[in-house]
């Protein structure tokens, strides 16, 4: 049965239902019922016509928004259907080029005020990092007032509009505007936050941080202590009168203790480059560090604990007290690892924005700066540095054994 009273609207808005398609009918008769009905609430005079269709228009786009929206995303809806209604009524037409045009002008009149009012964790993590409260505070001390980030906006999206009607993709586009409006902007941002963007954080946390600090730490210990109780521990204990007391000559001894010390070193790293390796074929994701690479971080790892389990050894070897060698060849080694944890915060493995450049000092004071896990890494020359470490270790091993060889001992 006809649910529609035959009058004039009820038998425009009946017109309506019959001529739309399957499945429309029951939309379309609704739409021509709430716009008849507003026509008839009020009286339209001449030049007002674009603006009650405006208004009607976007009421009906608000309306059917079944999600909930704050105010500024209601003002955005209202702005840009008002822009998009205006130029259809003076021009009966639009392009895609009219659309884009639209598109832009919203972005550069919203841009800067809403880059403002952003207040994501991911932008106060950012902003706390940099060392801002606000991001109109960063902003100034860059030098960008709100006409110059108009301005670069401006520029970033005509040349993205361009690049992308000239048959470019939207990836291309997108990354040949970022390289444009980078170099626009003052060189020490542009280079800030182009390092930001390269940052590879699997090169970061497992050469820079595990390698190189976190993963020598309990290796320190051990050789701090091995080499302590192989030499200076027996002597202050007096166990190692027994073993001289025997046809067994010193040289023979400190050798024996030394090959443990070395052997055992070498055993840990095998086991832990193993491990690495092993890594590879169990995680998800691609860890960007190949074999060679893991292989050459473990040999790096090794020849630092070579260098520092030598320096122990002839503190061992020095001293005949078990405190003062371990608080020479210890405290020497746990200098050197709390010197490359702090000098790492003033690497060039810290982006710029992030790195304290005075703390780079620190990384003069530790053997184990020769231990250059980014040359590593990225292909740079290495080597020279792990033949320092290897000939740091042979000569305190050498002077270990000839100092032991050669001093008193009270036996």
């Amino acid at each position: 049965m006809n649910p529609y009273v035959p009058d004039a609207k009820a038998a425009a808005i009946q017109a309506i239902y019959n001529e739309a398609p399957e499945g429309q009918k029951e939309q379309a008769a609704a739409i021509a019922d709430y716009v008849l009905t507003a026509y008839e609430s009020q009286t339209v005079e001449e030049g007002q016509m674009h603006e009650f269709k405006c208004d009607l228009v976007i009421d009906i786009i608000l309306s059917n928004i079944e999600e909930e929206m704050n105010e500024e995303v209601r003002a955005a809806i209202v702005s840009i259907s008002k822009s998009i209604l205006d130029l259809y009524e003076e021009k009966n037409e639009l392009a895609e080029e009219d659309l884009q045009t639209i598109a832009r002008l919203f972005i550069e009149s919203v841009f800067y005020q809403n880059l403002l009012n952003e207040e994501s964790e991911e932008q106060k993590e950012m902003l706390a990092e940099l060392g801002f409260e606000t991001m109109e505070e960063m902003l100034d001390n860059y030098g960008f007032t709100e006409l110059k980030v108009i301005t670069v906006i401006q520029s970033g999206l005509l040349q993205y509009i361009s690049y992308v009607n000239n048959d470019m993709t939207h990836e291309e586009a997108k990354a040949e505007v970022t390289d444009s409006l980078l170099s626009s902007m003052p060189e020490k941002v542009g280079e800030s936050l182009q390092e930001l963007g390269e940052l590879n954080i699997n090169h970061l946390v497992i050469g820079s941080i595990f390698y190189k600090i976190a993963g020598l730490l309990l290796p320190i210990v051990y050789t701090i202590m091995t080499a302590n109780n192989l030499i200076a521990g027996q002597v202050d204990s007096g166990s190692m009168a027994y073993v001289l007391s025997t046809p067994t000559k010193r040289r023979k001894v400190v050798l024996t203790q030394m090959v443990f010390l070395i052997s055992s070193l070498i055993l840990m790293f095998v086991i832990i480059g193993g491990v690495g390796m092993l890594a590879t074929f169990l995680v998800e994701g691609d860890l960007s560090i190949s074999f060679g690479g893991f292989l050459k971080l473990t040999f790096g790892a090794l020849a630092a604990m070579i260098a520092i389990g030598g320096i122990c050894f002839l503190a061992s070897a020095w001293f005949n007290r078990s405190k003062h060698a371990m608080g020479v060849g210890g405290g020497l080694s746990m200098f050197f690892l709390v010197s490359t944890i702090l000098g790492l915060f003033g690497s060039d493995s810290i982006p710029e924005a992030l790195r304290i450049d005075a703390m780079n000092f620190f990384n003069y004071t530790s053997i184990i700066s020769f231990f250059d896990v980014n040359a590593i890494l990225e292909g740079g020359s290495f080597l020279g540095g792990l033949l320092i470490l290897l000939l740091i270790g042979a000569v305190t091993y050498a002077l270990g054994i000839l100092i032991f060889d050669k001093k008193d001992l009270p036996l």
